[in-house]
């Protein structure tokens, strides 16, 4: 009910005095409730924050819009995510076919038991932050990541340019200092299928390792709709390893409206939501070249950076046996839990 009276009251102010404001790169269009800034005052009425806080609130103001009953006030909110080289791949470096180069998608991890067994893939999402499922660390197994890696066999990944050799650093192992599983998280519903690791160490960034760029919730990005997507990983589930060598495909986006009852017909429990999106299913393979945790992608058509859609969450177990689409959560959906947990 507070919230409503700062709504009531920030509204009209919104309206008469200020315009909506586009979001620069390393700021998200959320709820003014999940941003750090506000947080603390956003239960109270909007004419007693301090006049700073107030005059900031409606500088940030990105978006305003009711949902159901309940009137919604989104604002810029800065984070250490989505730097200027976000989602950036390394020049000339790139393959145009299914088997991925080194350096061509720096953001991808892989997820290490203590054995050292790989078991899930995930993303680089800050220098400290690695975004992946919650079915690959519910049991807080996960001791490391590694950062910088395409060929799991070999000590260097090179590529050969112009017969002389192009070799990446050797990839960086960190340790894992604590898993945040989405405390919803639901196995048998298959909801809620995110968490993030923070690592013990912040990774040191170059050319093969970066972060991919997440979606910023601005109302224009809600409203792109890819055409295609890419899905890239080594194969790995919790249960095994299918490569040694990055891999990637693209595959098309399915609607919940044409995905859902194809998944339900598998697992009659499971009720798509728009926390999730669905892709691929158009033969036998698409979809194996992604980790359970790991990236569906997109590139954007505005700055041509890589933006992350999706987290592999299910269906991929169909991979060679039947033709369905993958079952990803969706990331935007999940920006505000986020941004509340990546602090530096």
């Amino acid at each position: 009910m507070r919230f409503n009276v700062l709504v009531s009251i920030f509204i009209p102010l919104a309206a008469a005095q200020i315009t909506i404001k586009s979001c620069s790169y390393n700021e998200f269009c959320v709820d003014i409730r999940s941003c750090p800034m506000f947080k603390q005052y956003a239960g109270m009425s909007f004419r007693y924050w301090p006049s700073d806080l107030k005059n900031m609130a409606k500088d940030n103001l990105c978006n305003q819009e009711t949902i159901g009953t309940q009137k919604i006030l989104s604002v810029c909110c800065p984070s250490v995510m989505n730097s200027r080289s976000c989602g950036i791949q390394a020049g000339d470096r790139i393959s145009k076919g299914q088997v991925a180069k080194p350096f061509e998608f720096p953001w991808m991890a892989l997820l290490a038991l203590s054995s050292g067994d790989f078991v899930c893939g995930g993303t680089l999402i800050s220098n400290r932050y690695v975004l992946t499922a919650a079915h690959c660390t519910k049991f807080d197994r996960i001791k490391s990541v590694r950062l910088g890696e395409n060929d799991i066999t070999k000590d260097v990944d090179c590529n050969i340019l112009d017969g002389e050799k192009d070799c990446a650093p050797p990839p960086q192992d960190i340790t894992v200092e604590k898993s945040i599983v989405h405390p919803q998280y639901s196995d048998r519903s298959k909801t809620n299928d995110i968490s993030l690791l923070r690592l013990e160490w912040p990774a040191k960034m170059g050319d093969s390792v970066r972060t991919i760029c997440l979606p910023s919730g601005t109302k224009e990005e809600r409203a792109v709709n890819p055409s295609f997507l890419v899905v890239s990983g080594w194969g790995l589930t919790e249960r095994n390893s299918s490569f040694d060598v990055l891999r990637f495909a693209r595959v098309p986006p399915v609607s919940i409206e044409d995905c859902a009852p194809k998944i339900q017909s598998l697992i009659n429990h499971v009720r798509l939501d728009d926390s999730h999106v669905c892709a691929g299913g158009v033969d036998q393979v698409d979809n194996c070249a992604g980790d359970s945790g790991g990236p569906l992608q997109y590139i954007s058509n505005k700055t041509s950076k890589y933006i992350q859609y999706g987290v592999v969450s299910f269906g991929v177990r169909t991979c060679g046996e039947v033709s369905l689409p993958g079952v990803y959560t969706k990331v935007e959906h999940f920006i505000s839990w986020i941004m509340e947990h990546v602090d530096e």
